[in-house]
């Protein structure tokens, strides 16, 4: 039986576990979004419901100036050991995004990556994105693709499963277009070769999950606040 408990509290229990129990979807996801994503170096760069810090770090190693934010102190705790072991300064605030960000017009880019999917309403999150992004600044958004099929079925075989809500592409191209965001690239993830490959290794077979995309990933761009 699943355990629907508060996106909180999830994280709270997930965060010592998080990318070893979800790497074959991270896997996958990454090798969508780096590319994406594109020289950094000098960027100041947003990582926005940074979790264990994953990008915060890849970005960082990169030469982006990176600020981290999550309402998880142990999703960010998490993240402080990762930056440290690789030899990284990052800047974490634990802070709830629902919240106003701390700074306006800074950042080149900023990645949200499932985050917004916990947010009823995520066109308020999308608003203040906009007003912490410079003109011109671009935004890369990972969120559960309405067509998932049974992937997420793996996260709950976990025993938990965190609050979230199902948003359409269509709904999203609304709220991009009334936050002032023009759309430059839209990508479907399923499961990589990779992925499918690492996962058999371990004596996981992900072939009854790999027919279906199981992401939606968005690149927006600033147009005006």
């Amino acid at each position: 039986m699943v355990k629907i408990v508060s996106v909180k509290e999830a994280y709270k229990q997930w965060a010592h576990r998080y990318d070893k129990d979800l790497q074959y979807l991270f896997e996958s996801e990454e090798e969508k979004i780096l590319p994406l994503i594109g020289n950094v170096k000098g960027k100041q760069v947003l990582d926005l419901g940074c979790g264990t810090g994953r990008y915060s770090v890849l970005l960082a190693k990169r030469g982006a100036i990176v600020t981290a934010i999550d309402f998880s102190e142990e999703m960010i705790e998490v993240a402080k050991t990762r930056a440290k072991k690789e030899g990284v300064r990052i800047n974490f605030i634990v802070l709830d995004i629902r919240k106003k960000l701390p700074v306006l017009e800074k950042f080149d880019l900023i990645l949200s990556m499932l985050v917004l999917n916990h947010f009823k309403h995520p066109n308020l999150i999308l608003n203040k994105v906009n007003k912490a992004l410079k003109l011109g600044g671009e935004y890369i958004i990972s969120t559960p693709h309405v067509n998932k099929g049974k992937t997420f079925a793996l996260v709950q075989s976990l025993g938990l499963d965190a609050k979230k809500y199902q948003q359409t592409k269509e709904e999203y191209l609304d709220w991009f277009k009334k936050s002032n965001f023009i759309i430059k690239t839209y990508l479907e993830v399923k499961f990589s070769k990779k992925a499918v490959l690492h996962a058999e290794k371990d004596g996981i077979d992900l072939k009854p999950y790999a027919n279906k995309p199981f992401l939606m990933v968005f690149k927006i761009k600033k147009l005006s606040v």
